[in-house]
């Protein structure tokens, strides 16, 4: 389902070329245990014992963007073992449904995720905290909090659900895109129904003046066609994926809410393992949630020709407009922050020194 349109817009993730192999003394002692590949990476040989299979549960359908960039780094820590472990991504929730997937890696019937965090607030309220109105300026700011933000997270998810969180990707934010009009000034969003994701997004449609509804993201394209909204929260991405642009014309970019995904596996997998291989893991993906997420950075410039070909119009809000719709919503981050205590005052610190890096410009 990758759009082949997009080639002229990723970046191709290098793969690392891995020289095997093994130094063996010549009296014949025990030969040692790493090599270096091409890019000066440390790799652990491979045992004689079964290869090591890491299934990677995540609602993201096959094709997406982020599944195949996801694989890519899954596939140099894997490579970086010299095969002793395989990480693989079931895509499109063939290991079981959206809501149980952090249940399901929490007690190890699945050995890792790629999973919208929020979704999982129930079980950890502060996984909500990076997707509240107005968090962030812009997808600069939110991506770069994502190194801070994930060592809170992996604090969280140790704490709480029996897991790792060993990247985070911010996946840009979500703007509405409507089907009449263009959305310029509070007066267009008065009784708008709006579809969204998640409460956070419902709570800012409904400050704003609209009425926001939780709809089901696999059901977007027949509610708008259908007119069962008149507009829905969405990034760029997943515009052009769905090919949304058939059935909605108008996207005004605000950078109301960030998205986050985070890659994550079972405490106990993880502790299975030596330490050279924990290593390998890490470092590949945090590597890879950063390599992911700077793309996620320019996509909503680089899609707007392209969605633009498709017959969409951008409207990208006026500085002094934004100020208005955030001083109407704000209140509930401010709040939401306040209510989490220490995580939310580290989390505010942390939000705060990335917008201050990277002002909101209309573009």
């Amino acid at each position: 389902m990758r759009n082949k349109r997009l080639l002229v817009i990723w970046l191709t993730i290098l793969g690392l070329v891995v020289v095997s192999g093994c130094v063996v003394a010549a009296c014949g002692d025990s030969s040692d245990t790493t090599s270096t590949t091409a890019a000066g990476a440390a790799t652990t040989a491979a045992p004689s014992t079964e290869q090591v299979m890491i299934r990677v549960t995540t609602p993201a359908p096959a094709g997406d963007d982020l599944i195949t960039w996801a694989q890519e780094g899954m596939d140099r820590f894997s490579a970086r073992t010299n095969g002793a472990y395989k990480m693989e991504i079931f895509p499109g929730g063939q290991l079981g449904p959206f809501p149980e997937m952090m249940d399901a890696i929490r007690t190890g019937a699945i050995e890792a995720g790629l999973i919208p965090m929020a979704g999982f607030s129930g079980s950890v309220p502060e996984f909500g905290l990076v997707e509240l109105p107005f968090l962030f300026n812009n997808g600069e700011a939110a991506a770069d909090a994502m190194p801070s933000i994930q060592t809170i997270w992996d604090e969280l998810s140790q704490a709480k659900v029996n897991q790792r969180t060993l990247g985070c990707i911010s996946v840009g934010t979500l703007n509405f895109l409507s089907k009449e009009k263009p959305l310029k000034t509070l007066d267009d969003l008065k009784g708008l129904i709006v579809g969204v994701d998640a409460p956070p997004m419902a709570e800012l449609v409904q400050a704003l003046g609209g009425s926001g509804i939780v709809v089901d993201f696999t059901e977007d394209y027949s509610s708008l066609q259908k007119g069962v909204i008149d507009a829905k929260t969405l990034n760029t991405q997943y515009i052009e994926i769905t090919k949304l642009y058939e059935v909605a014309k108008y996207y005004t970019v605000f950078h109301g809410i960030s998205g986050l995904w985070g890659m994550t596996i079972n405490s106990d997998v993880y502790n299975s393992m030596t330490a050279d291989i924990q290593n390998a893991l890490t470092e590949e993906l945090s590597a890879t949630a950063k390599s992911i997420t700077d793309k996620y950075v320019t996509t909503i410039y680089d899609l707007e020709p392209v969605l633009t070909d498709f017959g969409m119009e951008y409207y990208w809000l006026p500085p002094e407009e934004r100020e208005t719709w955030k001083g109407l919503a704000y209140y509930i981050t401010e709040e939401a922050l306040a209510n989490a205590g220490e995580i939310g005052s580290r989390i505010k610190e942390i939000v705060d020194e990335a917008n201050a890096k990277y002002p909101y410009i209309q573009k």
